[in-house]
C-alpha cells in the first residue's frame, strides 16, 4: 500500500492582495474616527436657543401684579409698594426690550444712554419720570401714603399700556 506524503500548508501572503499601512496611517483613521463622533455628539447634544418670551404673555402677567398690587396696597409702606410696582415694570422691560432692568440699580439703568433707545420719544418721555418717581418712593423715607400709593400704580400701569401700545406686533 502506498502512504500518502503529508505536506505542510503553504504561507499564503504571496497571494493576499492589498498594501499593509503603516502605523501612523492607523493612527490618523483612529483620530479622524474620534472627532467625526466629537462632532456629532456635539452637534446631536447642542443646546436649542431658547423660544423668544411670549411679550403678550408677559405684558398680562405684568399688568396682572400691578392690579392684584392696586387691590391689597391698604396700610402698606410706599416703599414697599414702589419696589413691587418697579419689579413688574422692570420685568417687562427685560422681556420686550432685552434690557437688563431688572438686574440694575436705578442709578445703572438712567446712566447708560442706550437703555430706551428701542422706544418711540413719547414713550421715553413717560417712562423715565415714573421710574424716577419710584425709585425716589423705594429709597425715601419709609411711610404710608394710600394715596400717593394708588398713583404709583396707576401711573406704572399707564406707562406699561403705552409701551406695550409701542411693540412691533407680527401679522399673520
Amino acid at each position: 500500500m502506498d502512504d500518502p506524503i503529508l505536506h505542510d500548508i503553504p504561507d499564503p501572503s504571496p497571494w493576499l492582495p492589498g498594501v499593509p499601512l503603516p502605523a501612523w496611517a492607523w493612527i490618523a483613521i483612529g483620530l479622524l474616527t474620534v472627532l467625526v463622533l466629537a462632532v456629532i455628539a456635539v452637534l446631536i447634544l447642542r443646546k436649542k436657543p431658547a423660544p423668544p418670551p411670549d411679550l403678550a404673555a408677559v405684558y398680562e402677567e405684568s399688568c396682572r401684579k400691578l392690579k392684584a398690587l392696586r387691590a391689597d396696597l391698604a396700610g402698606r409702606p410706599l416703599a414697599e409698594v414702589a419696589t413691587a410696582a418697579s419689579f413688574a415694570v422692570r420685568e417687562y422691560l427685560a422681556a420686550a426690550l432685552e434690557e437688563p432692568a431688572l438686574f440694575e440699580t436705578h442709578e445703572e439703568l438712567t446712566a447708560r444712554h442706550d437703555a430706551f433707545a428701542k422706544l418711540p420719544a413719547g414713550a421715553r418721555e413717560r417712562l423715565a419720570p415714573l421710574l424716577d418717581r419710584l425709585a425716589a418712593s423705594k429709597y425715601g423715607r419709609t411711610e404710608q401714603d394710600d394715596a400717593a400709593a394708588t398713583e404709583l400704580v396707576d401711573n406704572s400701569l399707564k406707562v406699561l399700556d403705552g409701551l406695550e401700545s409701542t411693540r412691533p406686533r407680527v401679522v399673520a
